[in-house]
């Protein structure tokens, strides 16, 4: 008995610990999507996480290839998917490279952060 048990706890131990670090919102598409180039200026920067995420503790930066911040609007969540997190971009973007870093807590409290890139060619 001792021995199944010996063997059944790493498994065991090692299946919570995986299904916890699953638990926290992570990145799973955006738009503009990262790494893409596009050729108008987007409207609004769209974040689709893995799980629902706290609108009062999630949002964005944009900065541009020149690393300064660029205004956003106040973020939101999709009224029919509380995963994605919308933010408006204030007004026409230049042409060039830009930077998308987020930030999200969802349901467990533990704050996710990371960042993407896209360029707009016009």
């Amino acid at each position: 008995m001792n021995r199944i048990v010996a063997a059944v706890f790493p498994v065991a131990a090692l299946a919570i610990a995986v299904s916890a670090a699953a638990a926290h919102p992570r990145l799973k598409a955006a738009g503009p999507a990262p790494g893409s180039v596009i050729s108008a200026s987007p409207k609004a920067i769209r974040i689709q996480f893995t799980e629902a995420v706290e609108l009062a503790f999630s949002g964005i930066e944009l900065k541009n290839a020149a690393g300064q911040a660029l205004p956003v609007g106040a973020p939101a969540l999709n009224p029919k998917d509380k995963a994605q997190l919308i933010v408006p971009v204030n007004g026409d973007l230049a042409a060039g490279k830009y930077t998308v870093s987020w930030h999200a807590v969802g349901d467990d409290t533990h704050k996710q952060e990371g960042s993407f890139n896209f360029e707009l060619k016009k």
